[in-house]
């Protein structure tokens, strides 16, 4: 299986707008690894496809990241960091001649058929200047092209959110707290991207460095890659500025980056 990390960054993106922080302008620099546009993830295993959110920056994930293929798209929650970009949808749609298929929690299929009312209905697809979507509510673990899911319940602010285990591989791009109960779904696994945002636990919903730390030693996956980071997090000196929180930062932990590529057996 293999995984394209799309966005790693937080929902503003790095650089933020008007920052002129060392990690922002480093971002700045062509090829940084500092530069991180909105989370997703795309997932692929025998020629099958599975897009994880639809950012505002997710045409250009998938074009510059040679994208070629969406078979479905699965949600993990609401918010427009992970929805505002379903629109652009519609070039999957049009070059690969479907519908397009899209999963996710009750809550996130309402809201994106109020927000784009038009995508759901095959009466407004004249022009070729919109994708049809299939909603499909997700409530238990399901197979989607060969992909065993299973959705994480997790607590992230006021909204419904999941993340997902897939095989050996967890994705839980939002949290503040995972439950025990949706732990206990997670044990056994590979590889682990999980929400980091800073290293300030009284974030109120998403997780720090030292909680995705204490998560990752829990579930002892074999690595452990942060996502959805702001600019606080600098990939040139992290190892250093754990030192200096004082946080013991394991050798298989990592942050992950835009267009990183993880393989699972």
């Amino acid at each position: 299986m293999k995984i394209t990390v799309l966005g790693s960054g937080t929902s503003t993106g790095v650089p933020e707008y008007k920052c002129d922080c060392d990690t922002c302008e480093d971002a700045r620099t062509f090829g940084s690894r500092n530069y991180r546009t909105r989370p997703s993830i795309h997932i692929e295993k025998d020629e099958k496809h599975l897009q994880f959110d639809l950012g505002p920056n997710f045409i250009d994930q998938i074009d510059r990241n040679k994208i070629e293929w969406i078979d479905a798209v699965v949600f993990t929650h609401c918010h427009a960091d992970h929805i505002s970009g379903t629109n652009d949808i519609v070039m999957p749609c049009r070059k690969q001649k479907m519908d397009m298929p899209i999963y996710g929690p009750e809550e996130t299929m309402l809201i994106l058929q109020r927000n784009f009312d038009y995508m759901f209905s095959k009466d407004t697809f004249q022009g070729g200047g919109v994708g049809h979507l299939i909603p499909n509510v997700v409530e238990a673990k399901f197979e989607l092209h060969g992909f065993e899911i299973t959705p994480i319940p997790v607590e992230h602010g006021s909204v419904n959110t999941y993340g997902y285990r897939i095989g050996n591989f967890g994705y839980l791009p939002d949290v503040k707290r995972l439950p025990d109960s949706s732990k206990e779904l997670l044990h056994g696994i590979e590889v682990l991207i999980i929400d980091a945002l800073s290293f300030n636990p009284r974030h109120p919903t998403h997780l720090s460095v030292g909680e995705s730390i204490e998560i990752s030693e829990d579930l002892k996956p074999k690595e452990t890659y942060f996502t959805h980071i702001m600019h606080r997090l600098d990939h040139r000196y992290f190892r250093e500025q754990c030192e200096e929180q004082d946080i013991e930062l394991p050798e298989n932990v990592y942050l992950a980056y835009d267009g990183q590529v993880i393989e699972i057996e």
